[in-house]
């Protein structure tokens, strides 16, 4: 990415820990210490923020070991970003303890605000013109619908075909991308994002099985549900996540909880804050995490489950009872202590073709001596060997 006009290290260095400063404040962490140590020459000219992979003279890009930091000295790049550990011997730089961290606010430093053009009054359809509250700097796109009651804060982005149902609430600064669904009685926070074609307050899926033995039936009977979603501050919804309403009550999502793409989560569940629930993981209804969880790739939570505060689920993780509380991962199906899982699987490597064998064997054995002897075959001794 380039940067028109350069600037000096030592500018970079300033706007980063300040937009940093910003965003941590937002949080309501403005007194998290965060080191940014300038090292060299603060003059030297930055024109481009590159990977390392693909370095330029007069860029920026940062190393998170020695081996990549010896490519960047080796390089015409201006300057690097390094973790506080490492000190660059002949280039200038920024030393943090999340280089990756710096590197990402040089970037969206240096990005475009973003651009969304507002919506020709034509195309975009109000329910009820009357009964919506648009807060100022909002920008609604092309093709958009606005049900009745719809209310939304300060600065908020609707990109075009998005539909927003009646009674949304979003608070300042959202983003919604394009061909989002809201449906009724959804309320989102403060900057919150929704990305493409994200659908949030679905029906759920709930049904009672009523069975009917003499025609051979299981009739499924639908259960209505019409309760509503909740979102909390700073959260942010990946592509095609499926949001589901409660069946009377709420789901829940806790302030600044991050999900990834093609995730569902299922009427009435209560996610809480500073969560990751990673792609294609799948909560089922009434299921519970607590904060600051993280729910890798393909993890599932049967209806119910319930998963503590600070718990790590590994990626196919799955739950149907309880996890408890504390910073531990859980991994297998059902989920239980890593390691534990890790040692039956390595048993079961080691001992499942002895056990084949054994069997194999005690099928063709006509008494327990022979099956003894073809099972521990005597070994022949070492002093008996042909020379």
């Amino acid at each position: 990415m380039r940067l028109d006009p350069p600037h000096s290290l030592a500018d970079l260095a300033e706007a980063a820990g300040r937009h940093l400063r910003s965003r941590l404040a937002d949080l309501g962490g403005l007194d998290l210490p965060f080191p940014l140590e300038l090292v060299g020459d603060g003059s030297v000219a930055v024109s481009s923020i590159r990977p390392i992979e693909a370095l330029e003279p007069g860029c920026i890009t940062f190393a998170v070991n020695r081996k990549l930091l010896a490519k960047v000295e080796a390089s015409s790049a201006a300057a690097v970003i390094v973790p506080l550990e490492l000190t660059p011997a002949t280039k200038p730089g920024l030393r943090s303890s999340e280089p990756r961290l710096v590197f990402s606010l040089l970037l969206e430093l240096a990005l475009e605000p973003p651009s969304l053009a507002p919506g020709l009054p034509e195309t975009i359809r109000f329910k009820d013109r009357s009964s919506v509250s648009l807060g100022p700097g909002c920008v609604i796109g092309d093709f958009c619908y606005l049900g009745a009651g719809v209310s939304l804060g300060r600065d908020c982005l609707i990109y075009p075909h998005v539909f927003l149902d009646d009674q949304v609430t979003m608070g300042d600064g959202c983003i919604v991308y394009p061909r989002v669904t809201i449906f009724r009685h959804t309320t989102l926070g403060r900057k919150v994002i929704v990305h493409s074609g994200a659908v949030i307050g679905d029906d759920g899926f709930g049904y009672t099985q009523m069975p009917d033995a003499a025609r051979g039936r299981l009739y499924h009977l639908k259960n209505e549900h019409a309760g509503g979603v909740w979102i909390g501050d700073f959260v942010e919804i990946g592509n095609q996540v499926c949001v589901d309403r409660g069946l009377a009550g709420l789901t829940r999502i806790g302030e600044g909880t991050k999900i990834d793409n093609l995730v569902q989560i299922g009427h009435n569940c209560e996610v809480g804050r500073d969560c990751i629930i990673v792609a294609q993981a799948g909560l089922a209804g009434h299921a519970r995490l607590g904060h600051r969880v993280m729910a890798l790739a393909q993890t599932g939570l049967a209806p119910g489950a319930k998963v503590g505060d600070d718990a790590i689920l590994t990626a196919r993780a799955g739950v149907a009872g309880e996890i408890p509380a504390g910073r531990a991962a859980w991994s297998g199906s059902p989920a239980q202590p890593m390691e534990i899982n890790h040692k039956l699987k390595a048993i079961g490597r080691r001992e499942l073709p002895r056990l084949y064998e054994f069997f194999r064997l005690l099928k063709k054995a006509d008494s327990f001596e022979s099956l003894k002897e073809a099972f521990f075959p005597p070994q022949e001794s070492p002093g008996k060997k042909e020379e």
